[in-house]
Formats: structure tokens, sequence, C-alpha cells
């Protein structure tokens, strides 16, 4: 377990059962990712239900994919590894309203935990100054907003596939709303997919009362049921 400086108090470094890091928010008492394993479990819930679902069935396209919470930029990491391996393009969307302090980054270690890691592309990915799309890779662009989901105009029916990752309903339930998840609906495309790690009753009275078509799906390690929802 590593403290973090004094700018930095409200936020500890944890070494996860995978091996690899996250980060225990205290104001919130709230990890980033799952004690389990931060890897395995963005692998199981964002690559494998998300990602490799929606492959399938847009192959040789581009896909726009969202992201709500970036926070340590993981599930974009494993995106990129992912889009290099099965050499598919991807324009990739995500938003983060509090950016972590570089203090933090640079003792974060999933070096271990992910092959072929680049230093430098994580430091492009939460340069405080990138807000324009860049290109991370041959295969990925990418483009940040530092503000909050309701705040963003969104354009109709763009995106393949959203990956909500915000902190739980139960810590911050604002983020979680009817509202918010109509805009995002609005912003996907017909038989778009949305994926998250949470199967709380709250988020699927939302998604069935938007006509979404709801999939629980197993858990990654240490969860029960995870969440898939259909356009």
């Amino acid at each position: 377990m590593c403290y973090l400086n004094k700018e930095d108090m409200n936020l500890k470094i944890i070494k996860t059962n995978d091996g690899s890091d996250t980060l225990y928010n205290k104001e919130l008492d709230e990890t980033y990712h799952s004690l389990h394993g931060s890897v395995t479990e963005s692998k199981h819930v964002y690559i494998k239900a998300g990602l490799d679902s929606v492959v399938i069935n847009k192959k040789n396209k581009t896909l726009n994919i969202l992201e709500v919470g970036l926070g340590t930029g993981l599930n974009l990491l494993l995106t990129l590894k992912y889009a290099r391996k099965n050499n598919i393009k991807i324009r990739y969307h995500a938003i983060e309203p509090f950016p972590l302090d570089n203090t933090i980054l640079k003792k974060l270690d999933f070096n271990n935990k992910l092959e072929g890691f680049d230093k430098k592309v994580y430091e492009k990915i939460h340069h405080p100054k990138n807000l324009e799309p860049i290109e991370l890779s041959k295969n990925i662009s990418f483009t940040k907003s530092i503000t909050r989901l309701e705040q963003i105009s969104f354009e109709r029916e763009k995106y393949d596939l959203v990956f909500f990752d915000a902190f739980a309903p139960s810590k911050q339930p604002d983020i979680w709303s009817k509202e918010n998840f109509s805009l995002i609906k609005d912003a996907m495309k017909k038989s778009g997919v949305i994926v998250t790690y949470s199967s709380s009753g709250k988020l699927k009275k939302i998604l069935k009362e938007l006509n979404f078509e709801i999939e629980t799906l197993a858990g990654p390690k240490g969860k029960k049921e995870m969440t898939r929802a259909i356009k």
C-alpha cells in the first residue's frame, strides 16, 4: 500500500490480488477497481463482455467508444492492446471531470500486468492539455473531455460501445441518473452496447424504462453479476 503526498491525501495506491494497482478514495471509501484484480475486472467487463462482443458484429469498421470515467486509464490501455492485436480502428472518447494528478500516475504500476505497456502513450492519455483528438497508435485516436457527462453536447447515434465505469451508484448516485442514461442512449447507434460492472436494481430499472434490452452476465471474480444493455 502506497500513501501519496499531502495534495493527494484522499487517495492511496493498493496492490490488487492479480498484482496490478488500483486507487482507494478515502473520501468515498471506494476503490477505482476490484481488489480481486483491477486488470482482471477490466478485461472481463469491458473487453470480453464489451469490446469483444461488439467487434464480432462490426468487422472491418471503425468503432466509436465512449467511456464514462477514465480514471486511471486502465480500460483504454486494454483497448489499445486489443486493437493492436486484432488490427481494428477505434475512436475513443473518455469523460473524466476529475483527472488524476501526475504524482499519482507515476506511482501506479500496470507494467507487470500489461504486456507492451508504453509509458509515453500513458503520459499522452493523461496529459492535461490533450483535449483535442490525438493519435495514440495507428489503431486508436483519443479524445478526452474534462467535464461532467451532463455538460456534453453529444452527436446523435455516434457510439457503438459505451464503457460506464463511474464510482458505484451507492457512492455517486447522481451520475447514474435516468437523465444521464437517456443522453447516452441518444448518442448510441442502433444496436449499440453499454457495459458496466454494476448490476444494481436501480440501474436495471432505469435501463428498462429507456427500452434497453438488458442482459445480466456473470461478473468478474468476487462479483456475482454485471450488466450489458443493447439499444
